[in-house]
């Protein structure tokens, strides 16, 4: 459902919403890589001495793009960042979702994601942790001058995080767990009016009370689209609509091909049927006329009081009988 332009409006509220802003000097790059392309997608910096992976999470029935995902770790396992698999749901006028996006046919609140988020990784909301207005600006400065480029109809986001906690092994942990919530109306022509939305959830974690110290850390982690696969991504996939429309075409003149076929074939059966009527009806003519000339051959020999004498295959007429066209 997503094109390629809602997917940099998605990048670009994540980036701005999660406060994902570069800091300089100990960093180390990790690719992430697109297997299908075979080549660097992203460029993900994390601090030296972390230990870092990521991949590229392939498209839903609602978001055809791919998007990554990833996670880093401190040296102590317990001080890292995941950024999860966007969630993704659509509605509107002939959308028919797939069972890979969410049952919702509606707009949700980043706040209210951010809550259902809380009771499906099983964590304690400590307090909530709303966005500051630098960040909401920040945020949709970032959407509305994409928008301005994209002439999508309307483009909304929407940022909220919960301070969290739980335990692993028994360690008291804290997380930020940030959620932004990207929606997007599009007038299809000939179908209508379509709606589909993506939410993107980053979980910043530590032991308790060393997250506070650790989240500019976490800021410095930045991603980083790579040019030349976007272009290669942006060609294959408008190389992508233009085979799957050069089969929808041919598709449908082979469709046009068959159903002129059946209406030659019905026209042929028609012109056949119409024949062997005609032929039918020229056949009850001429019987007719021969019946009236036989009947009226009849009448001119009772008449003359003509006798006549047949034999076989052979007609006798005598002298006072006129010519016979009948039998």
């Amino acid at each position: 459902m997503f094109n390629q332009i809602s997917f940099k409006l998605a990048l670009a509220a994540v980036a701005a919403t999660a406060g994902l802003e570069a800091q300089n000097g100990g960093m180390q790059q990790i690719a992430i890589m697109d297997p299908v392309l075979g080549m660097r997608a992203w460029a993900l910096d994390v601090p030296a001495g972390w230990r870092a992976d990521g991949a590229m999470f392939p498209g839903t029935s609602c978001a055809g793009q791919t998007t990554p995902v990833y996670r880093a770790f401190a040296p102590d396992g317990l001080t890292g960042v995941y950024m999860l698999p966007p969630l993704t749901w659509a509605w509107g006028d002939h959308v028919r979702p797939g069972p890979d996006c969410l049952p919702l046919q509606q707009v949700i609140s980043a706040k209210d994601f951010a809550t259902y988020m809380t009771r499906v990784l099983g964590v304690g909301i400590i307090r909530e942790n709303p966005p500051s207005a630098n960040e909401i600006e920040q945020s949709r400065r970032a959407v509305e001058a994409k928008n301005q480029q994209s002439r999508i109809q309307h483009v909304s986001t929407d940022f909220y995080r919960y301070r969290v906690g739980y335990s692993v092994n028994n360690q008291p942990m804290e997380e930020s767990l940030e959620v932004n919530v990207l929606c997007i109306d599009t007038m299809v022509m000939a179908v209508g009016l379509q709606h589909s939305c993506s939410a993107s959830v980053f979980r910043f974690f530590a032991p308790a009370k060393k997250l506070d110290a650790a989240l500019p850390v976490f800021r410095s982690c930045k991603l980083t689209l790579d040019q030349q696969w976007w272009a290669r991504w942006q060609w294959a996939m408008a190389d992508r609509l233009r085979r799957l429309s050069q089969a929808q075409t041919q598709a449908m003149l082979d469709q046009g091909r068959l159903a002129g076929e059946a209406r030659m074939r019905e026209h042929q059966a028609f012109m056949v049927s119409f024949q062997q009527g005609a032929d039918a009806r020229n056949q009850r003519f001429e019987e007719g006329k021969y019946r009236k000339q036989q009947m009226s051959e009849n009448f001119i020999d009772h008449v003359t009081d003509c006798q006549r004498a047949y034999g076989t295959n052979v007609r006798v007429s005598a002298p006072n009988c006129q010519a016979r066209q009948t039998w």
